[in-house]
């Protein structure tokens, strides 16, 4: 039942993967903005089981599916693809929003008919994707290593295209080039088919490419492709005056909105200036304030807690602020008198679009003055290369939730709250200098516990104390009801008694919360205060490990191996948060409930994936040679450990590349492109030589994968202070053996069962799938509980008992 093979397959294979991988990658942006950012991660599972779907009906179907019309069905599901992709785009943006509109008690974690519905239409395209993927894996099978080679290429190239995608039109309108392509892959399938109804097949083809363009082209006029409606916000009627995409976010700008700060003291009564509010992705936001050079009209940020450093440090010489946003910190350092602001914003958009040209006027040319430098960088990296010491060095609020693209591989890594990132900055300090640190709890998240525990950790590798280094203000949250906003200052070598004083006096004068302050006695609050006491001050750390394990929040400090800030879920809840219902009151904190009903999903998958053929097709399983146990355990093995080793390799190198998008994309590329690189040229010797000729390369890809995740944590700290383009290439030199390796074991496996079971194949490829959705979530937990080293030791453990198991499909 196999087809003849041509180049006109591998390129249509290559521009199928390719549409595939931008529609993943954009969906998980635009989920992240119409919805909420854990659906980022919802998205991953959507393709996966899209594609999984596929698989298996392809296997049920394949006896009546002629060989002879292989490439005449490569065209439709081609053409289907491109109208599904259309349609998603259309559906998600003028339905789905609006059924997250009404939250009532549980609008995060609850699985519901419409969350379901949302499941199924987003597969939709995914499921055509998958039938042409997985029907030309089946009858081109004994050329399933240049087919694999196309698949992982084209896949690849996608992560670049996405990027000046989203840049250039946007999420909704870079959907329309993933349907364009689907289409021309279509077109390419068309003009070699046997069918007689060849010229319809061609002119459908081209119909979608020109549906894409043409949608795109009228969005301007009928808006079918605006976002409506933005986590239950009617865009409609609170219309932002600026719009606009890049790959880090959609950035909105929203005019006359009084935002009197995060934690404005109740001492200041004065006028408040007029201010626009930047908001991105919809969720995190940030003040634009007017302002046209006089200080004292924008008085207000100096009262606000996260000024409250310049209490201390009046007057300083260099503040540096990371995440500048739109400005309000910088305007609060120029207020205390600072000499000179240096300002980082990772978000090129927001600097260079709205606070140097469209909003320049308004705000002053605040990020155009001679006393303020900003500059375009993540926070992390520009500590490492500068060379600059500071006075004061301030992060307010920077802990968002807004997910980028790579977020959807995690929940909530964050590479700026780590003890690592807290040395970093410590030691960019002038002698004196002190740590200004800004976040707020909420039910259910406790960050004050958090910040004090990276604190206390950060502090002892430098030999200070932190019972004398660390003092904590509180204020009630302007946002939330309910939110508790801390301040956090951080100065190695400990704060005198003369400064502990001043602070006290500013925290009574602004009628502020003492939160913790040493050698001073302070009425407890609440129970957070409690726990940040004790963190700060118990000295034995083995008696405080005991006692914070029991409290009900996992409020231990995090480091790079485990760089997950906003995640406080305990792994012993995790039942209970399966069988929940109910989440908190808002977005944060619920991550274990929702990485539990994905698990439920994948379970579900990989029951209704392995028992479904058993129930239904029991003869074509068995049918030919090799035990159908050892197949099935092998395939499973490495679609688990492809997910743990990707996962944990892409959180890793978020951290050293700094923009997660960008390390999504180099990972990406460089895993799949050189996979395919892999499978086209080591797969087949692989399955027609020895047995020993696979087992050397996973023995090579298990050793160079534990030297890679030895070795990075050094070669990170020597090489951090390069230059983007610098330690782009260097991770790149570093995954490109991995993604050559990693190409090999499943295209060799494919070929050997082609030989002696051939209708496996489709089986196969959707046990691939399944156990990929499984691995991906078994990862994310692994890594948000026991750290990212112990992901990738878990990835390597699978690719030796795929090893141990080619023993018996060799054989057979």
């Amino acid at each position: 039942m196999h087809a003849p093979y041509n180049h006109r397959v591998g390129s249509g294979i290559a521009l199928y993967s390719l549409a595939l991988m931008t529609t993943e990658i954009i969906l998980t942006r635009l989920f992240s903005v119409i919805v909420w950012h854990h659906f980022a991660f919802f998205a991953i599972s959507v393709a996966l089981f899209g594609t999984g779907v596929a698989s298996f009906l392809v296997y049920l179907r394949q006896r009546r599916l002629p060989p002879e019309q292989t490439e005449d069905l490569l065209a439709r599901f081609g053409v289907a693809l491109a109208f599904s992709i259309i349609a998603v785009d259309i559906i998600l943006l003028n339905v789905a929003p609006d059924w997250f509109g009404d939250f009532g008690i549980n609008p995060y974690t609850a699985i519901t008919f419409r969350l379901l519905a949302l499941f199924v239409i987003t597969a939709t395209p995914f499921f055509f994707g998958g039938m042409a993927l997985s029907l030309a894996m089946t009858r081109y099978a004994p050329q399933v290593h240049r087919l694999y080679f196309w698949d992982l290429f084209g896949a690849g190239v996608g992560c670049l295209v996405v990027i000046p995608a989203l840049d250039l039109l946007g999420g909704p309108l870079a959907l329309l080039v993933s349907a364009f392509i689907a289409g021309l892959a279509a077109a390419l399938f068309s003009l070699s088919s046997l069918y007689s109804g060849r010229k319809i097949l061609n002119l459908v083809s081209v119909a979608a490419m020109v549906a894409a363009l043409v949608v795109g082209s009228l969005n301007s006029a009928v808006h079918w492709l605006d976002i409506r409606v933005a986590k239950g916000i009617d865009l409609t009627v609170y219309k932002p005056e600026y719009n606009r995409w890049n790959s880090f976010s959609m950035v909105s700008v929203f005019g006359n909105y009084k935002l009197a700060g995060w934690g404005l003291s109740p001492l200041y009564w004065a006028s408040i200036p007029q201010q626009k509010t930047l908001v991105i992705d919809m969720n995190a936001l940030t003040p634009i304030i007017r302002f046209d050079g006089s200080l004292s009209k924008v008085n207000q940020v100096f009262f606000d807690l996260s000024a409250l450093v310049y209490r201390l440090r009046p007057e300083p010489e260099h503040v540096c602020i990371i995440g500048a946003g739109g400005g309000k910190d910088v305007l609060a350092a120029l207020t205390a008198k600072a000499k000179h602001v240096t300002g980082v914003e990772i978000n090129p958009l927001i600097v260079e679009e709205v606070m140097k040209q469209k909003y320049r006027e308004f705000s002053g040319g605040l990020y155009l003055r001679n006393d303020v430098s900003i500059h375009v960088a993540d926070g992390r990296s520009f500590i490492r290369r500068t060379a600059q010491r500071f006075d004061v060095i301030l992060l307010s609020m920077v802990d968002t939730s807004a997910a980028t693209a790579a977020g959807a591989y995690a929940l909530t890594e964050n590479g700026l709250y780590t003890s690592n990132a807290f040395r970093d900055y410590l030691s960019r300090l002038k002698p004196g200098g002190i740590l200004s640190v800004s976040t707020v709890s909420l039910t259910g998240l406790s960050s004050g516990a958090r910040l004090a525990a990276l604190a206390r950790e950060a502090l002892l590798s430098l030999g200070s104390d932190p019972a004398r280094s660390v003092l904590i203000a509180q204020a009630e949250w302007a946002q939330v009801h309910r939110g508790i906003l801390h301040d956090v200052l951080i100065k190695p070598g400990g704060f005198s008694r003369a400064e502990i004083d001043e602070f006290r006096n500013a925290v009574a004068l602004l009628y502020f919360i003492p939160g913790y302050v040493p050698g001073y006695p302070y009425s407890m609050r609440n129970l957070e205060q409690y726990w940040i006491t004790q963190i700060l001050t118990v000295r034995d750390d083995a008696t405080l490990a005991k006692e914070m394990d029991g409290w009900p929040l996992d409020v231990t400090s995090v480091d790079d191996s485990r760089p997950f800030f906003g995640y406080q879920n305990r792994l012993r809840y995790i039942l209970p948060a399966l069988l929940s219902q109910t989440g908190s009151e808002h977005l944060f904190g619920n991550g274990l409930m929702i990485l539990a009903k994905v698990a439920l999903v994948a379970f579900f998958m990989v029951g209704l994936f392995l028992l479904g053929p058993a129930i239904l097709a029991r003869g074509e399983l068995r049918e030919g040679t090799g035990r159908l146990l050892w197949d099935l355990a092998y395939v499973s093995c490495l679609g688990m450990g492809f997910m743990f080793l990707e996962i944990a390799l892409i959180q890793r190198l978020m951290l050293f590349l700094g923009n997660p998008t960008y390390a999504l994309t180099v990972v990406l590329f460089v895993l799949l492109v050189f996979g395919g690189i892999g499978s086209r040229l080591l797969a087949r010797r692989a399955a027609d030589g020895s047995t020993r000729h696979l087992l050397i390369l996973l023995a090579a890809l298990i050793a160079y994968t534990l030297l890679v995740g030895a070795t990075l944590g050094v070669i990170f700290d020597q090489t951090r202070s390069w230059e983007p383009l610098g330690r782009a290439a260097l991770t790149a030199s570093i995954m490109a053996p991995i993604g050559l390796l990693l190409g090999v074991p499943f295209p060799a496996a494919l070929r050997v069962v082609a030989r002696r079971a051939g209708g496996r194949i489709p089986w196969l490829w959707s046990v691939n799938s399944a156990t990929s959705v499984l691995g991906s979530v078994i990862a994310t937990v692994t890594s948000l509980h026991a750290g990212i080293p112990v992901t990738l030791a878990a990835g390597v453990l699978l690719y030796g008992c795929a090893a141990v198991l080619w023993f018996g499909i060799k054989r057979a």
